[in-house]
């Protein structure tokens, strides 16, 4: 509305001016510099109004750069890379991102939830890492399998109810299609209750599929990754079970400073602009059963390039569920995003015997990578640990589990 006014004002003006043109001298003057106040407020509320309309823009473009992160960036990139359309990797989350995370996340079976977490990082990078190898030819798709019919019939039986006899476990079955063939399958599956000596299944499958043509889901589900007892995860080329009887040269031949050697427990640190971290080492007869490396970042670290290189220092480790690996499913459950409690009894008194009986009772072996955070990283703990050279110290009586014979030859009679 003032915006009209001031054009209706300075139209007016215009045709006086024309109107009283044969007027000389003071009053061209006046009538001249009115016009041009009126114009110049024109201008200046034109003006105005264009930088109001740009405030909005600036404003979402400086939240835009608050909202920037080098990890989302690089991860947008790699999605784009697989095919999943992140758009352009602006290092910004938004709709397309998540979507484009959730695609991914599908096509790995895990959950979509357009929010990746740590193993789904290291799967990301592994598949999008120069290194990876080129993938396998596609295999042509077999013909559907008929419609089968199951038929469980349970030959394994629970302990017997005190003073009754054996039962057979309740299992529902299916009747089979009459007529067809059948065909009898071993299957083992894990007992119902501690009571339970043997829970081995028959399945009667009536089908008329060959046998070599059926896909051995069972087999395929029960295989799983172990570590390579030859190539166990390694801290600066140190790893358990392994003979060192230098530690420290060892560990400040790599830039590790400040070492303290106590017994059988090595203990070095380092700083560096962006970290600190500490190193400890722990032995029996020289040989190592305990590595654990405690890093903090002064400043928060990007989770995708923590994880990168974790997946390429530790490729199998760090594909385990939760990064941690151990053939002792108790001791996994009991230090599983708690690993600093597995060696702190051993490393506050390295030289008791029965600490170290303990330790080697309660777990056979552990390896865990373990992050702190989640959009950034605070830190890593690495914690590798085998008791097996604490049994063969016990064995052989070495280290401080070695009997000295100057107590017996100090006693007379």
């Amino acid at each position: 509305m003032r915006k009209t006014t001031k054009l209706t004002s300075a139209l007016c003006l215009s045709l006086a001016i024309s109107a009283t043109s044969a007027r000389a001298g003071s009053e061209d003057f006046i009538f001249g510099l009115g016009a041009g106040i009126i114009g110049s407020a024109i201008v200046n509320g034109a003006k105005k109004n264009n930088a109001n309309q740009a405030q909005p823009a600036q404003r979402k473009a400086t939240r835009k750069r608050s909202n920037y992160s080098a990890e989302t960036q690089d991860v947008q990139a790699r999605l784009n890379m697989l095919g999943f359309d992140a758009g352009t990797p602006d290092g910004v989350s938004g709709r397309r991102t998540r979507n484009a995370i959730r695609q991914f996340q599908i096509s790995i079976g895990a959950p979509a939830s357009g929010k990746l977490n740590n193993s789904q990082i290291a799967k990301l990078y592994e598949l999008t890492s120069p290194q990876q190898a080129a993938p396998a030819a596609p295999v042509a798709a077999a013909a559907p399998a008929p419609a089968v019919n199951t038929v469980v019939v349970p030959v394994a039986t629970a302990a017997p109810a005190q003073g009754g006899s054996l039962a057979p476990t309740p299992v529902a079955s299916v009747i089979p299609t009459p007529g067809l063939p059948t065909r009898l399958v071993n299957i083992t599956v894990p007992a119902a209750a501690s009571n339970v000596t043997n829970n081995t299944q028959i399945i009667a499958v009536t089908a008329n599929a060959p046998a070599k043509n059926e896909t051995k889901v069972a087999a395929t589900s029960s295989k799983r990754m172990a570590l390579d007892p030859a190539n166990l995860p390694a801290i600066h080329g140190l790893t358990v079970e392994r003979f060192e009887h230098d530690v420290k040269g060892l560990l400040e031949k790599v830039g590790y400073k400040d070492c303290v050697v106590e017994e059988t427990k090595t203990v070095c640190s380092l700083e560096k602009d962006s970290l600190t971290e500490t190193v400890s080492v722990l032995t029996q007869d020289e040989k190592i059963y305990g590595l654990q490396r405690e890093v903090s970042f002064k400043n928060p670290a990007p989770r995708a390039a923590i994880m990168g290189k974790l997946l390429e220092a530790y490729p199998v480790l760090s594909h385990y569920e939760n990064m941690t690996a151990s053939e002792d499913k108790t001791c996994r459950i009991t230090y599983l995003n708690n690993s600093g409690e597995l060696l702190k009894e051993a490393l506050a008194k390295p030289a008791q015997p029965e600490a170290l009986r303990q330790l080697s009772d309660n777990c056979t072996d552990y390896h865990s990578l373990e992050v702190f955070g989640e959009d950034t990283v605070s830190g890593l703990r690495l914690v590798f640990y085998s008791s097996q050279p604490i049994k063969d110290a016990i064995e052989n009586r070495k280290g401080v589990f070695q009997i000295s014979s100057k107590s017996a030859q100090d006693l007379t009679f």
